[in-house]
């Protein structure tokens, strides 16, 4: 016997509550419904009537259907989290997003990921509302937006960036004090000058970056130039390095010999730029970057970085709060590695694919 439409409806309909798809807009209209599953009107009131029953759905005192926390059935809802990320193409999120996904199964909850257009873009409180959980790739943070945020009474977290002095606690992966292992190995290769380039904007963690670079120099009483040229927000800072350094080249403005990176996108756009004059990476000029990038390793030529970090034990801390269910962050706020490591590549050392992968790694003591 063939099954009623409006049960396959409602099926429908059923896995993309789970999935968080009407998290941030809500349930639509029958009529907008029917429209968008290509059923009568009939059709889509029958099937959300069937989730009404089931409890997946409430109707407010204004008429409007919502999704069922908790609270309001007696039918358990797996727990909703966003990953709120910046609207462009970035290993940095897909590598969250993974992460998120892989734990999804063990902490039971539904993963998605929401993007946001600029700083002040109203689904970023829309967000942190909507679902039960939320790991933000932040803009820079303002004290109204995190006043906002707070009001939600929804936990967040922040991810690859620093908010505790603002009270939220927070993952950093690549901490900017490891920077100075990047440096010190410039400087076992003999050099003298190291300088510094970035491109990428509207990041706090950057200036911290180029200040922990500034104070080695300071320390080791060794020179450097900063080029400083941040793109607009929102746009490619591969393609924005790579016109940098083109221009400077061609400006007779690019002398470096030592070249420490903020981002990989800076230092790959910077080394194809180099490559396109005839200054070799790795021979002419050593370049680095003080993140690990998702394809530091498969770059020609490699490029040196620190090592990648899993996110997910950093990510399993704050799951198994939430899964406690306490009202309150307990522990530290800063959420971060105790040491990271430098991984050598052939932008620092061309001939280091000849030795074994053990000397490719510089493990020191942790600070």
């Amino acid at each position: 016997m063939r099954r009623s439409k409006y049960i396959a409806v409602a099926e429908r309909l059923s896995k993309r509550i789970r999935n968080g798809d009407y998290h941030i807009h809500g349930i639509p209209a029958e009529r907008e419904l029917a429209l968008d599953v290509g059923v009568s009107h009939m059709t889509a009131r029958k099937a959300l009537r069937k989730l009404l029953d089931d409890g997946l759905l409430y109707r407010l005192p204004n008429g409007r259907l919502d999704i069922c926390a908790n609270g309001h059935s007696d039918r358990i809802i797996q727990t909703q989290i966003a990953l709120l990320a910046p609207a462009f193409e970035s290993g940095e999120t897909s590598a969250w997003n993974i992460a998120l996904f892989q734990l999804s199964g063990t902490y039971n909850f539904s993963s998605r990921l929401v993007y946001y257009t600029h700083s002040d873009d109203p689904i970023i409180k829309n967000t942190v509302e909507s679902f039960d959980c939320t790991f933000i790739l932040p803009p820079d943070p303002s004290e109204s937006l995190v006043l906002e945020l707070k009001k939600t009474g929804n936990p967040f977290f922040i991810v690859n960036s620093d908010w505790t002095r603002l009270g939220i606690p927070s993952i950093m992966l690549f901490p900017p004090v490891f920077i100075r292992k990047l440096l010190d190995h410039l400087a076992s290769l003999g050099h003298k000058r190291i300088d510094c380039m970035n491109v990428q904007p509207g990041m706090t963690v950057i200036p911290d970056r180029i200040g922990q670079w500034k104070n080695w120099l300071g320390k080791n009483g060794l020179k450097g130039k900063l080029f400083d040229d941040p793109v607009r927000t929102f746009t490619d800072p591969l393609s924005g390095a790579y016109d940098f350094v083109d221009r400077l080249i061609k400006e007779g403005k690019f002398d470096s010999k030592a070249l420490f990176c903020t981002t990989a996108p800076t230092a790959f756009g910077a080394m194809s730029a180099m490559i396109d004059h005839g200054i070799r990476p790795g021979t002419d000029v050593a370049v680095c970057t003080s993140d690990s990038g998702g394809f530091c390793e498969y770059y020609k030529p490699s490029l040196t970085s620190m090592e990648a970090i899993d996110p997910s034990p950093y990510l399993e801390i704050c799951l198994k709060w939430l899964h406690a269910r306490k009202r309150r962050w307990t522990g530290s706020l800063l959420i971060q590695p105790e040491n990271i490591d430098v991984v050598v590549r052939q932008s620092t050392v061309p001939v280091i694919d000849k030795l074994k992968y053990p000397q490719r790694t510089l493990r020191k003591e942790a600070l």
